[in-house]
């Protein structure tokens, strides 16, 4: 590394001392060949600062029937040594399945290091062809602590070509137009990177992006427009038309299975048994089928199918016992779609609804496990931004979401404690909405992943765990209709030899051993302090304690109150002294609270962890 570079090299990293890699070029411009057709250019060098840093450094390039790597060169440099050349063989390269069907050819170069810093060049171009609905999108940095010095991206395409996007802020942009062809320019300088902290924003909201589409979809033959969601709503629709045709055999299957049913709650209830015994999911990204489903057909022979397929089967059977549904498109972890951005690429999940005239309302169905109860809403569909796909247009709408007072569990402990500090412990976990999502196959489970589902971060050693009972409500939505809210009960048992410490003639208790403390940042916090879904836990402990022990004294009460949370924490005796009965609750409300506000909550979780963590102590009573 000749002199001058090492010293640019050292100015720009010490610009960005915090970052565990820095971006110094990423340039890359995509150029539509054809109405179907089109070509990226690529040059990105990254400098890797530390082994934190190692993921900005990787290379991850995937292909499939749209697109193929055309060509690839780099280099990899290691400290103050000579740079490595790489060519295209260097990359490691495989056929990826995320399913039982796609058609993806990943190629990836991960870099290795012991003497840093690493620099990381790679130059190559990707072709693509077979049309376009979205373009690709530009991502300069992916992940917290990567700074970025320089980025650029442009978009080439003939001159008045219809182009629509969304940029965040960070950068800026012109459009000139020479020779017939515009050019769409995004730049961006001097990005700093990103603070790796807790309850902090969707990363989304936080580094720079570009989403650029076609006004006019050309994909694989079918054509249309998403100038605004009703025209992609109407192109999503006619990409699955006549795709919902059963066998007649299948038909009159279904029919028969139904015959008896007065309702079509009724019906909806038979079919998703009916879908459950008879599927299960894959994904599936043959051809179009990242967006196209597969014939319901063909989804009844092999049994199997992704979201598309498993919604359009499901819509398919409805419709013949004469159900009305509607098929729709969501993005399961991001709530908010860019609404002024209508563009397919947005969403990465199909679903189904059904409406309900009689109860007043609409069942939303996740065809991709039936096991999740009818009427309800969990939590990657509630209050998430959707788009029905329909004849006459799409329709933008938002999923209802649930009071946050009802996302909560309550767990009932029953200790009764020996003199050596084992125990006996029983419990009753009680789940409401959210909290029923993790263990909604929780039946299905095998002994010891039950058991380490319920004992997971318990602060003592259970031994012999045994489940009780499993009861919930799954099955009460046709008699509470859009009052219907998931509820599972869990009751299990254990032992554990060592629930607290004896020392002479006290044993030391913790308060609440089922408790988990709330994180805390010790230094000066960087993003807003973020919380995006409600939750409210709530712990009631009973402890019996050892014959011929008392209490030498009670946990002090505590109630806290903010804009944000709230804490409780209460003891009693009972009067003849031999049982303790404490209860603790925590509520979390949806939040967000600038940085500089960040001592309030650091004071909020610190006394809320002191409350958890307090120690019990009973004395042994001495007679005379």
């Amino acid at each position: 590394m000749n002199t001058l570079l090492t010293a640019l090299l050292l100015a720009l990293v010490g610009a960005f001392p915090d970052a565990d890699a820095l971006v110094t070029e990423d340039r890359e411009e995509f150029t539509l060949t054809s109405a179907t057709s089109g070509e990226l250019s690529v040059s990105r060098t990254v400098v890797i600062q530390s082994k934190d840093g190692m993921d900005a450094g990787q290379l991850v390039l995937v292909c499939d029937s749209f697109r193929k790597l055309v060509s690839f060169s780099g280099s990899v440099q290691a400290g103050t040594s000579k740079p490595v050349k790489l060519r295209k063989g260097d990359l490691f390269s495989m056929a990826y399945s995320s399913g039982l069907v796609d058609d993806d050819l990943t190629y990836s170069y991960i870099p290795e290091a012991v003497n840093f810093p690493v620099t990381v060049h790679y130059e190559y171009k990707m072709g693509f062809h077979g049309g376009f609905a979205s373009f690709p999108g530009f991502f300069p940095v992916l992940d917290e602590k990567v700074a970025v010095e320089e980025a650029e991206y442009i978009v080439n395409v003939p001159e008045g070509y219809g182009v629509k996007s969304y940029a965040t802020p960070a950068f800026s942009y012109e459009c000139t137009s020479e020779k017939g062809r515009d050019k769409h320019r995004w730049s961006l300088e001097g990005f700093a990177p990103i603070a790796l902290e807790h309850m902090m924003p969707p990363t989304l909201e936080l580094i720079p992006y570009v989403y650029v589409s076609p006004e006019t979809i050309n994909l694989s033959g079918f054509e249309g427009s998403q100038k605004d969601w009703k025209e992609l709503g109407q192109w999503v629709y006619r990409l699955q038309e006549g795709r919902q045709t059963l066998s007649d055999e299948e038909v009159e299957r279904v029919r028969t299975l139904t015959a008896g049913c007065k309702t079509p709650l009724e019906k909806l209830e038979v079919l998703y048994a009916y879908l459950k015994e008879r599927t299960r999911y894959v994904s599936i990204q043959l051809g179009i089928g990242g967006l196209r489903a597969f014939p319901a057909s063909e989804v009844s022979r092999t049994g199997f199918g992704d979201c598309k397929g498993l919604s359009n089967y499901m819509k398919a059977l409805l419709a013949a016992v004469g159900v009305e549904s509607d098929y729709y498109v969501i993005h399961t972890d991001r709530p908010r779609l860019l609404r002024d951005y209508a563009s397919v690429g947005q969403m990465n999940h199909a679903m189904l609804a059904v409406p309900m005239p009689q109860l007043e309302d609409t069942v939303w169905v996740e065809c991709t496990n039936p096991s999740i109860p009818l009427g309800y809403r969990h939590s990657n569909a509630a209050g998430h931004d959707v788009l029905f796909a329909k004849e006459d247009g799409g329709e933008f709408i938002r999923i209802p979401s649930y009071p946050d007072s009802l996302s909560r569990m309550r767990q009932l402990t029953d200790v009764t404690l020996f003199d050596d500090a084992s125990a006996r412990v029983s419990v009753r976990r009680e789940l409401y909405l959210d909290y029923v999502d993790s263990y909604i196959g929780f039946r299905d489970l095998q002994p010891l992943k039950q058991t380490q589902e319920l004992t997971s971060g318990l602060n003592i050693m259970p031994i012999d765990v045994s489940v009780k009972s499993v009861t919930d409500n799954f099955d009460q939505y046709p008699s509470l209709g859009r009052n219907f809210v998931p509820e599972m009960d869990i009751e299990y048992a254990y032992g554990t030899n060592v629930y607290g410490n004896v020392s002479g003639s006290r044993i030391f208790l913790p308060v609440n051993p089922t408790s988990r403390s709330l994180k805390i940042q010790k230094g000066k916090r960087v993003n807003e302090l973020c919380l995006e879904e409600p939750w409210s836990r709530e712990e009631v402990i009973t402890l019996h304690l050892p014959e011929g022990y008392r209490a030498e004294g009670l946990p002090k009460d505590l109630c806290l109150e903010s804009g944000f949370a709230s804490f409780k924490s209460a003891s009693t005796l009972s009067e003849d002294g031999k049982t303790l009965t404490i209860c603790q609750a925590l509520t979390f409300h949806p939040f967000r609270i600038p940085a500089s506000d960040y001592s309030i909550y650091r004071d909020f979780a610190r006394a809320v962890n002191r409350a958890y963590a307090a120690t019990l102590v009973l004395t042994k009573e001495q007679w005379e």
